[in-house]
């Protein structure tokens, strides 16, 4: 869900490594997407799933992507679903998507700001407490865009994203729990402080 400041990191690495993509976007790049997302300035003006499709044909040779519009209520998601939205009316949509189905297997939202971020890993048992989590949009300060995204930190959180699937699917794949499944994952990059719950 989204493909801008985390989303776009995070399909170029699971591009990378194969997984095929559904992506729900709806956004057009413009120069202040270049400061924090992974496009190149020819993609001024391209839809942001056009500008991810060259991407991923340009770095993976990859073709399994399927293009969305706008996540709504009631929009289809699968059984493993990344959280990347900018809102957390888009976030909750989707969430509460994905814990009606039958064989819903993890849900990893990210969230971030220029200098800071924050991932919650969602298996079933863990529903209630990142229902906790959630808030209101009017809740959210109104920041810069230049202050709710660095290249940086996205590259960071969406790596992390990635380290938390590959875990889960080694458990799920050998049936042993070989691998920590955290919770939550922050960091504060001006502490240089990374928290795993």
């Amino acid at each position: 869900g989204g493909v801008g400041g985390i989303g776009s990191w995070l399909a170029f690495f699971l591009g990378r490594i194969g997984f095929p993509l559904i992506v729900y976007e709806t956004d057009t790049i413009d120069e202040t997407n270049m400061g924090g997302q992974l496009y190149a300035t020819r993609h001024i003006g391209m839809s942001k799933t056009e500008a991810l499709i060259e991407n991923l044909e340009s770095f993976s040779n990859f073709s399994s992507i399927v293009t969305l519009d706008k996540f709504e209520e009631g929009s289809m998601v699968t059984p493993f679903v990344f959280s990347c939205f900018d809102n957390m009316k888009a976030r909750k949509d989707m969430f509460e998507s994905w814990k009606k189905l039958e064989n819903k297997e993890l849900f990893i939202d990210g969230r971030m700001l220029a200098e800071s971020f924050q991932i919650y890993c969602v298996t079933p048992d863990k529903i209630a407490d990142y229902e906790a989590t959630l808030f209101d949009d009017s809740e959210v300060p109104d920041l810069a865009c230049s202050y709710k995204a660095t290249s940086h930190c996205g590259a960071m959180i969406s790596s992390n994203m990635v380290a938390i699937l590959t875990n889960y699917l080694t458990n799920r794949n050998t049936g042993r729990e070989l691998r920590y499944i955290p919770f939550n994952v922050s960091m504060e990059i001006s502490l240089m402080k990374y928290e795993v719950n």
